[in-house]
């Protein structure tokens, strides 16, 4: 069925690319009419500008170059008239007797009040405003513009930021973008603002926003800055992403969208999905308190029960109207999305051992895992702004996102290393379903005032109050044991009886993660090229988390699996849930930072320098018995974080860039506190020792822009980094667990090159990362001595950072033919191979493979008003492969189907191709 219908596909693209309407030949003398759109004043290239022969009907459209052709004009006298919303109507009568070309300035227009000349705005969501922004800014950045956003395969601002220079992104189980990684630097060394301000994070394990809950239709553009200004909040090493959302247009406007498809993943296996109706999102003690004694009542079976669903569909859906009332004064735009999609990853995953005499990996465990999961994404945002003069101007924003992930994991566990006696493909094998939903929300309710008191002063403030929660209720995981062996008589391979394995759990986890901000700022201008801004921001945050797990065990221990988990009786051990847990855990953290800065700007040159003082007070209390290390804690410390800009404009469309800003990365709260969990691929444990992280930045930038959205632009960085955290693998005893750390120090250094080219209907997108890191920690080799003993010995090592790859790059080819509506997109993202779990062993860290992800997107317009599009997301089902990269000596034929003689899989996911269509409504 994929086959068909790509080459369907193909055929229907061909056709709408060569359905002109070309004008008969008729022997008449025909000409043709060429020549480029630019804007007077500042001679960038006009796109979209209509070119018309008044009275006719030759008309063109100007290119992504802003170039147009008229052909086929039968000889004579025309009215040229040339339209830009924005720009002065163009009108010029020429005498068209041989072919012409025709270069056209279109001014920018004004209009009188009684107060005042207004100028007005072009369109802040295309992507000649996003290159002139890049050109202005007073620091380096990247902007991926709302017509971007608008045209391209991705649905989420995750899938949005691999297509900015030197971003990278971290996929969940779903292969579903959800991190951003820039420049190499892990997730938890970025931060996440919307409208320029910073919200909590509902991750209950990342400080910052997991950037999978924000749907990409909400965007005005997307905002990724890579130096920081004294007047940003200082914790950013890796970048900033900064998610401007939906603003009040200048004229009524609606947009609707209508979507609808399916993940081909489920043409092979049916959706697995349960029913969540009888699922609390509070545990029976978070519902009635902490003394309540919980009963088997109190936990419906319901949601262990799975039903197969053939052939799911997502639906999206997606509403935004806005305008400016009251002669302007008054802007408003509401905007609601809602995505329900259906993921899902066919996975093997290896669990491995260190072997003692030789320091390599062996398999232990073999799994195979189907995930299916339901994703029910959701938004709806809302901004008011009144213009009282134009000097003064208050703003209201708020949003609500959530995302409710709803999963089944079934699991198939080989052990390997027990039962073997009658050889490779027998023994013990456990037979796991695990049933889990997490739901996330964040609230945020933004006042700002804009305010100018005279020529040389002007303040701005914003008031802030956001809420983030995630609840993640009622997770289960029911297991069965069975067996294979051979026939004694036969020899053949039969399986055991499956029998209902005596325990399992039920657990819940709730946090929520509440902010209340203050920002401000005043400017001062005593001449036109000085400036001099002060301010601050306060912080107050309040975390706190709920975990609540319950053992229940079959009455009596083993019995035959009948299908039904209903036909079992089970006994509760621990009805009072788990108080006690380190995971029980309140925190509070207070930030409070002001600054100072100074700019100078002539006509050749800008500097920028400053120094930000951040004063950081954080405190943590857990519910852990008294004796445990780490129960409570507090962390106190100041900051002092000097930076310096420079810009060189040698002319209007060159910049040469360099600086310098010191930052830091505190740790999350989730990780300090001294937890022991056990529910994924890795026992997981907290680390309350954990220090601050601290970075001196360099960056240098050349950026050219030949016309209003070509660009090149060619970066170095260099980054010294002081007590990193890795979450890296270590052992105590014979067990291996996840546990961040502090790793000494480190650097990382790249170079970018980033290229936008555009010819009339074709144009290329493409950037390449280059990035070198290094960091050597102490790691452990395990070997037999002389004696024949053994033993091991400590050594050091110098890696890379955990996630960075040596080489990452986008190459994006766009078409675009206006004429007939239609937007073509084909984008190619490279990831490098990459450590994702660090080993405490020497060479044994876990490497993701280098991978090329492909996706399409095509729309076609009818009538201005309608639109049909097609997004198809990893056409070429790019897998997820990790390995360890040394040989399995100890036991590969346990594993015959892995060919482990050179490095050792650990991991194997595959995701298939989602499928996306849809019709689009826009006033």
């Amino acid at each position: 069925m994929n086959k068909y219908f790509i080459i369907s596909l193909c055929i229907w693209v061909v056709s709408m690319l060569y359905s002109t309407d070309l004008k008969a030949q008729t022997g008449e003398n025909l000409v043709t009419l060429s020549g480029v759109i630019e804007e007077a004043d500042t001679k960038e290239r006009v796109i979209s500008a209509i070119i018309k022969l008044k009275g006719t009907d030759y008309y063109a459209i100007s290119g992504l170059d802003g170039s147009f052709i008229i052909r086929n004009i039968r000889a004579g006298n025309y009215v040229m008239e040339v339209t830009y919303v924005g720009l002065v109507t163009y009108e010029k009568s020429i005498s068209l007797f041989q072919n012409m070309r025709l270069n056209v300035d279109l001014k920018q227009e004004t209009f009188f009040t009684e107060t005042a000349t207004v100028v007005t705005k072009r369109d802040q969501t295309t992507d000649e405003s996003a290159r002139k922004d890049e050109k202005n800014a007073d620091n380096a950045l990247n902007i991926i513009s709302g017509k971007s956003i608008d045209l391209s395969p991705d649905l989420t601002v995750a899938n949005i930021t691999q297509r900015v220079s030197g971003v990278s992104l971290e996929r969940n189980a779903n292969g579903d973008g959800q991190h951003a990684v820039v420049r190499g630097m892990d997730k938890r060394y970025n931060y996440t603002l919307v409208n320029g301000i910073k919200i909590p994070s509902p991750d209950p394990k990342n400080r910052y926003v997991p950037l999978d809950i924000f749907p990409a239709d909400l965007l005005d553009r997307l905002v990724v800055t890579k130096s920081l200004l004294p007047n940003m909040e200082g914790d950013a090493i890796g970048g900033v992403i900064d998610m401007k959302m939906k603003d009040a247009p200048a004229k009524f406007t609606l947009n609707l969208n209508l979507g609808m498809g399916y993940n081909t993943m489920f043409e092979q296996r049916p959706f697995q999905e349960f029913d969540r109706s009888t699922v609390n999102t509070k545990s029976p003690h978070g519902t009635n308190g902490r003394d309540y004694r919980a009963t088997i009542a109190d936990f419906p079976y319901e949601n262990l029960m799975l039903e197969d669903v053939k052939r799911p569909l997502n639906s999206l859906y997606s509403l935004s109207i806005g305008n400016r009332l009251f002669n302007n004064k008054l802007g408003i735009i509401v905007a609601a999305s809602y995505q329900n999609t259906f993921r899902g990853a066919n996975s093997m995953f290896m669990s491995t051992f260190i072997d003692q005499a030789t320091n390599l990996p062996y398999y232990e465990i073999m799994q195979k895992r189907e995930f299916s999961t339901e994703q029910v994404r959701g938004g709806l945002h809302t901004k008011l702004d009144y213009k009282f003069n134009a000097r003064h101007k208050v703003s209201l924003y708020a949003a609500y996102v959530d995302l409710q992930a709803r999963e089944n994991r079934s699991r198939i566990d080989t052990i390997l290393k027990i039962g073997r006696g009658q050889g490779p493909g027998t023994g013990r094998v456990e037979l796991r379903e695990r049933t889990r939903q997490e739901i996330q929300r964040i609230y945020n309710a933004t006042l700002q005032g804009d305010h100018v008191f005279s020529k040389i002063f002007s303040a701005n403030w914003s008031l802030v109050s956001s809420l983030a929660t995630n609840d993640d209720p009622d997770m289960a995981e029911v297991k069965w044991l069975t067996g294979v062996v051979k026939n004694t008589t036969t020899g053949e391979l039969e399986y055991e009886p499956i029998l209902y394995d005596r325990d399992y759990t039920r657990r819940w986890i709730n946090n929520f993660d509440n902010d209340l901000s203050v920002y401000y700022n005043f400017i001062v201008e005593p001449v036109k090229k000085l400036e001099f801004s002060a301010g601050g921001m306060g912080r107050f945050k309040t975390r706190q988390s709920e975990f609540n797990s319950y053992l229940f065990r079959t009455s009596p221990i083993r019995q035959e699996w009948s299908g039904d988990v209903r036909d079992y009786t089970f006994n509760l051990f621990n009805n009072i849930g788990t108080p006690t847990d380190p995971l029980n855990y309140s925190s509070n953290e207070t930030i409070l930072a002001n600054y100072v800065m100074g700019k100078y700007t002539t006509d050749r040159l800008q500097v920028i320098g400053g120094l930000r003082v951040e004063n950081t007070s954080f405190s943590w209390e857990s519910n852990a018995p008294a004796t445990l290390d780490g129960r409570t804690g507090t962390r106190e410390y100041i900051d002092v974080l000097p930076s310096v800009h420079l810009k060189l404009m040698p002319n209007t469309k060159t910049n040469v860039r360099a600086s310098y800003f010191s930052s830091i990365s505190r740790p999350s709260f989730f990780e300090v506190i001294p937890y022991d969990l056990n529910e994924d691929d890795f026992r997981e444990r907290g680390n309350p020792f954990l220090e601050r992280t601290q970075a001196n930045n360099y960056d240098a930038r050349f950026e050219y822009f030949p016309t209003s959205v070509d660009q090149f632009m060619a970066g170095f960085f260099y980054k010294q980094i002081m007590n990193p955290i890795e979450s890296a693998l270590a052992i105590r005893g014979q067990t291996i667990f996840l546990q961040p750390n502090n790793f000494g120090t480190a650097t990382n250094m790249g170079f970018e090159f980033d290229v936008t080219k555009y010819f009339n209907e074709f144009g290329i997108r493409a950037f390449y990362t280059l990035t070198l890191s290094e960091i050597t920690t102490s790691k452990i080799v395990r070997f037999r001595d002389d004696q024949g003993n053994l033993t091991s010995r400590e050594t050091m090592q110098t890696r890379p950072l955990q996630g960075q790859s040596k080489h990452i790059s986008n190459v994006a080819v766009l078409y675009k033919r206006q004429e007939i509506g239609l937007d073509m997109q084909l984008a190619m993202v490279y990831t490098g191979d990459r450590i994702i779990s660090v080993s405490p062993y020497l060479d044994n860290d876990i490497w993701q493979r280098g991978f090329v992800q492909l996706d399409l997107s095509v729309e076609k317009r009818f009538a201005k008003k309608f639109a049909v599009y097609l997004k198809i997301n990893n056409l070429l089902n790019t897998p997820l492969l990790a390995d360890i990269r040394l040989p399995n000596t100890f036991n590969p034929e346990q594993a015959p189907y892995l060919d482990s003689s050179e490095s050792v899989l650990v991991r194997e996911d595959f995701y298939w191709q989602t499928i996306t269509f849809g019709v689009k409504y826009k006033i």
